[in-house]
């Protein structure tokens, strides 16, 4: 059984948000789950937990699992952990014992090929982490002390990784994890049957993002990504990711831009630019399912750009729903007519719906300015049904225009992006409209979209949302 005192010992449950649970059950010493969580304290390591003994058994890997068989790398053997900690990620506040931001890198099951108190060979089967590594202490000298690292003072809880080349005769669920070409690069892709809609697995969402690609792709180009992970389908725990991840591999675009304000207290980040194929199949196999964007773009260069997007998010309050926020949608429309700008809408894929049009400025902030100013002169017209006010308890019965979604620190759901809901026992998709389709608008249900409905739609009217991508038009005073 694993022991809980030094973990709880080390933790102020009235300053961290860590859990505090008991020990569980003990019988999983044949395997069970793991977790590999990102950890971004005073230095960035990768904590690596499994589930053994009631408890998780942890080893901090500054450098991170290895991507294959080669030299040993260090593992610090850290203290158990409860096994709540299979779901945790958040910021733990600065000054607490491990402080800083903690995100899930991965997780899944593992089977333990051997667990003695110097060794422990386990075969690990997630979406990033899938092989068979041994954890090892490193060797003794006579007196029983560890040998020295180089340059390091020896530990007790210091402890090697590797990983071993796999075995000849391959576990029957290997068939679901085959090595594809995609656009000339090479991809392993993992756990295609499992579910991430109920019903629907995970091969059909890396089919949904393949086939619709050549339509999305121009929409995220140049466009650094936040991506919404769900491991464990939209039913378990989901996360945002902003982080591309050391091991992502060398091809993927990555970009370094500031985040400045982060609630994880990072100063950059480094986003994923997706702008081929490969990498949104890369995306969809780690159980990304929506793909989030700002309204600007980065260079050639890595430099960002001034917005080039003007969007208004129109978000239902109590009582009203698609149809109301379709009436707003035109209404929105009109003016921007009267200042020369041609929107695009879609559906959000969720409750509302959004609209784009292509904009010049040279001041980050002047959307913003813009976007309010539109949004309190409709809410003026028609207070009753309309507010540019964030506040829930004024939402009732209104639609509220959020103008605030052009902060250039804020993101929107990208068009033909899944979204983590099903209706009608499928999953739903931010889908563009056309505007007849807005303006006869009374029947919420027929405004929602499935990923076969949406490549249907592509092959009948192109992409209804290629108006986003046009040159822009300068903003009146």
């Amino acid at each position: 059984m694993g022991e809980l005192r030094t973990y709880r010992d080390k933790r102020d449950p009235g300053r961290t948000p860590e859990p505090f649970g008991e020990v569980g059950s003990a019988d999983t010493d044949a395997g069970g789950r793991f977790v590999i969580q990102e950890h971004h304290a005073r230095r960035l390591h990768y904590d690596v937990r499994l589930e053994r003994g009631g408890v998780l058994v942890c080893w901090a890997v500054p450098k991170g699992l290895p991507d294959g068989p080669g030299a040993p790398r260090l593992a610090v053997h850290t203290e158990d952990h409860p096994l709540e900690y299979l779901d945790f990620h958040g910021e733990i506040p600065a000054g607490e014992y491990g402080g800083g931001s903690m995100t899930i890198w991965d997780r899944g099951t593992y089977e333990t090929e051997k667990w003695t108190d110097d060794e422990v060979a386990v075969r690990l089967r997630g979406e990033r982490a899938d092989g068979r590594f041994v954890f090892f202490r490193p060797k003794r000298n006579a007196d029983g002390r560890q040998v020295q690292r180089s340059g390091a003072r020896p530990s007790d809880e210091d402890w090697l990784v590797t990983r071993k080349g796999e075995e000849k005769a391959r576990p029957p669920r290997d068939v679901q994890s085959p090595r594809v070409s995609v656009g000339g690069r090479a991809l392993k892709l993992s756990n295609l049957d499992k579910e991430l809609y109920p019903g629907t697995p995970k091969n059909a969402v890396v089919d949904y993002y393949a086939r619709v690609a050549d339509t999305l792709l121009p929409h995220l180009a140049g466009r650094p990504l936040t991506l919404r992970r769900f491991p464990d389908g939209i039913d378990g725990e989901s996360f945002y990711e902003k982080n591309a991840g050391r091991n992502a591999p060398d091809w993927l675009r990555t970009v370094v831009v500031p985040t400045p304000g982060s609630s994880r207290g990072s100063d950059s980040a480094r986003f994923v630019v997706v702008e081929e194929l490969a990498t949104l199949v890369y995306l969809a196999n780690l159980a990304v399912l929506e793909l989030h964007v700002p309204q600007w773009r980065v260079d050639p260069d890595d430099v960002p750009q001034p917005p080039d997007e003007l969007v208004f998010d129109l978000d239902p309050g109590p009582g009203t729903g698609l149809p109301e926020c379709a009436r707003v949608a035109c209404r929105v429309r009109d003016r921007l007519h009267d200042d020369g700008l041609v929107p695009v809408v879609k559906t959000s894929g969720s409750k509302g719906m959004q609209m784009t049009a292509p904009v010049v400025v040279a001041d980050p902030g002047r959307t913003s300015e813009y976007a309010r100013a539109i949004a309190q002169e409709l809410a003026r017209e028609t207070p009753d049904d309309v507010t540019a006010v964030m506040a829930k308890d004024r939402r009732g019965g209104r639609v509220f225009i959020d103008w605030s979604q052009n902060n250039t620190a804020k993101t929107t759901v990208a068009p033909y992006s899944l979204r983590a809901r099903a209706a009608h026992g499928v999953p739903t998709v931010s889908t563009p409209l056309t505007w007849d389709e807005v303006e006869a608008a009374d029947d919420a249900d027929a405004l929602v979209f499935s990923p076969a409905a949406v490549l249907d739609r592509i092959a009948e009217h192109g992409d209804l949302y290629a108006g986003a991508l046009t040159d822009g038009v300068e903003l009146p005073d």
